[in-house]
């Protein structure tokens, strides 16, 4: 093993300003975070950065398909395959119909 080794890299630990909920999406700058427990405002807690996640508040005016790029709305927090002005969260694991209000994300990918 190399000597500067850290981690494998698949969890963080942050501290949010607010509360999260177990298996809330949280942005820490460009990097797409999972939480992976509730955490307390202020509170360290544990938050994957890898893996496959069904994500909520997908944007039900449009269509997600398996393998296309999903980011979150700059404004409405939403997830969309819309690029422009919007964070890159992962690749759409499964494809999320119209109606569909939630899709999975593997994260970072």
């Amino acid at each position: 093993m190399a000597s500067n080794y850290i981690e494998e890299g698949k969890r963080n630990a942050i501290t949010p300003a607010a509360e999260l909920t177990s298996g809330q999406l949280v942005m820490v700058g460009d990097l797409a975070c999972v939480a992976l427990k509730n955490i307390a405002a202020g509170a360290s807690g544990p938050v994957a950065v890898e893996g496959v996640f069904e994500l909520a508040g997908k944007d039900n005016t449009l269509a997600i398909n398996q393998g296309q790029k999903v980011y979150r709305e700059a404004a409405s927090g939403k997830l969309t395959n819309v690029a422009t002005g919007n964070a890159y969260v992962g690749i759409a694991w499964a494809t999320a119909a119209l109606a569909a209000t939630a899709v999975r994300v593997k994260l970072n990918a």
